[in-house]
């Protein structure tokens, strides 16, 4: 019965705390290297049995209680990020296909947070009571640290206040409208907020608003880059200006970029840029 408790949850830690590194960081790298890390981790306790002993029984019953249960959660990790990738899929500008970029929005990701935190704290009880060796430690420290990062997400989110869409219009960027997200939405695409088939809708740009080191919005750009700007009818959808318009003036298509920037009475400074290519 042990070792039941002990394939299923150890299967399950796995890969909820890799989709949660996924979820909170947005980086399917780190996703894959903490697979990778237990992966090798699992292997370090197998070899040496099989080493060790010619019992055919004995190799099987540690390859399933020790290294399948990382194959299964990488194989279930996989299955539900959509297939083995590190890169995004290009846009194929002909065929006016918009790449599907979901925005995890900010209320969904503190809901996720302290669903984690009662995982976290489920898989330590369980890491003291029912698992043994190697295994233990490595749950138990796993389990405090997504609580550690945990408290230190929701710290730096102990500000915030909204989540806005930021639907830029023409090549020169030259109308800017602005929606604030419901708070009470999870996961959504462009497509749940603006509709336009005639035109391709790029993101290419998230803006992270700082006051006084606090962070207090994230504004998600998306660019209809078309020579004839036009007005978007829609109410939920305001239009303004954008203070720190400058600052994503050299922004391109078909890239992305996450900007910090700190917010001032008049002005805005740029703490951080990183730019990717789509």
């Amino acid at each position: 019965m042990n070792d039941i408790v002990s394939f299923i949850m150890s299967a399950l830690s796995y890969f909820i705390i890799s989709h949660f590194i996924y979820r909170i960081t947005n980086k399917i790298k780190w996703a894959y290297g903490f697979l990778i890390i237990i992966f090798l981790s699992s292997m370090y306790e197998f070899i040496p049995v099989v080493l060790m002993t010619n019992d055919l029984y004995v190799i099987l019953y540690v390859f399933l209680i020790r290294v399948f249960p990382v194959l299964f959660s990488s194989v279930l990790f996989i299955k539900f990020t959509g297939g083995l990738s590190f890169r995004s899929r290009r846009i194929k500008t002909p065929k006016l296909k918009e790449k599907k970029d979901e925005i995890f929005t900010t209320s969904y990701l503190i809901k996720f947070t302290y669903l984690m935190f009662v995982f976290a704290l489920i898989v330590i009880g369980l890491s003291i009571f029912f698992i043994e060796d190697l295994l233990q430690y490595i749950l138990f420290f796993l389990g405090s640290g997504v609580i550690i990062y945990g408290i230190v997400v929701l710290y730096q989110l102990r500000a915030f206040k909204s989540d806005v869409i930021v639907l830029i219009v023409g090549k020169q960027k030259e109308n800017i409208y602005m929606r604030e997200l419901n708070p009470k939405q999870a996961i959504i695409t462009i497509k749940d907020i603006y509709q336009n088939e005639n035109y391709l809708i790029d993101k290419f740009a998230t803006v992270y608003i700082y006051e006084q080191n606090k962070l207090k919005e994230k504004h998600y750009l998306y660019w209809i880059a078309t020579s004839q700007p036009f007005d978007i009818e829609d109410p939920m959808f305001k239009k303004t200006t954008l203070g720190y318009k400058e600052h994503i003036a050299e922004l391109m298509k078909y890239h992305d970029a996450i900007i910090k920037l700190e917010k001032h009475k008049l002005s805005y400074t740029k703490i951080n840029e990183k730019k990717y290519k789509k």
